[in-house]
């Protein structure tokens, strides 16, 4: 028997399971890089194009991946109809984050452990004048806050009288969502403050989107 066999390269040998690790590794840091470059573009359809890969990609494994986004719907995922420039932006920066985090094995939180309904908890949508002083707060709340100049200011509070009319309509669910649509796609792309105030109108009426 040859006593002189070298064993030192035995070491470099990887098992399958390393071997697979190296390339989920390498495809989540494509993803990353892919994410920043679209970010930097600042092109909407190469933005929404990468968003709706990474959440084909990841939603089945992460399934907190569209919590706190624009557009998303926990039952339906995400309505790209309506998620503008700047959404998609913040959206792909939160599913950066998760990503990485995933790709370091940090625990992820299942849907079912997840707060559900939050917003809408205590809001009382029995009684109209309740109701109506909702909206009311609403508009105070546009007029209050600072980033939004005169203009914008006065076309969103009319976009939340055009909410509460609908809200008083006669017609059914689906053809109020239809109406409601435009002005959601409206409020999310004047940031985040503007879309929490008018979702939480949206979602007191109770469309069932």
């Amino acid at each position: 028997m040859d006593s002189n066999i070298n064993y030192c390269n035995l070491a470099n040998i990887k098992t399958a399971k390393q071997k697979d690790e190296e390339r989920r590794k390498a495809i989540i840091d494509d993803d990353i890089a892919s994410i920043e470059q679209a970010i930097n573009s600042d092109d909407i359809e190469q933005m929404k194009n990468i968003h709706m890969s990474i959440e084909g990609r990841y939603a089945a494994y992460i399934p907190t991946l569209g919590l706190s986004m624009y557009g998303y719907n926990e039952q339906f995922g995400f309505d790209y109809e309506f998620i503008g420039k700047e959404s998609l932006k913040h959206n792909l920066s939160l599913m950066k984050a998760r990503i990485e985090g995933y790709s370091r094995n940090f625990p992820v939180m299942s849907v079912q452990s997840a707060p559900q309904n939050n917003v809408s908890v205590n809001v009382p949508v029995t009684n109209e004048i309740n109701i109506n002083i909702t909206f009311e707060q609403a508009k105070q709340q546009i007029e209050d806050m600072p980033g939004l100049n005169d203009a914008d200011t006065e076309e969103l509070k009319n976009k939340i009288d055009d909410l509460e009319n609908i809200s008083k309509e006669s017609i059914s669910k689906k053809k109020k969502w239809e109406k409601v649509k435009p002005i959601l796609s409206f409020a999310l792309d004047k940031g985040a403050d503007v879309a929490i105030a008018i979702m939480s109108l949206i979602l007191q009426m109770k469309l069932e989107m």
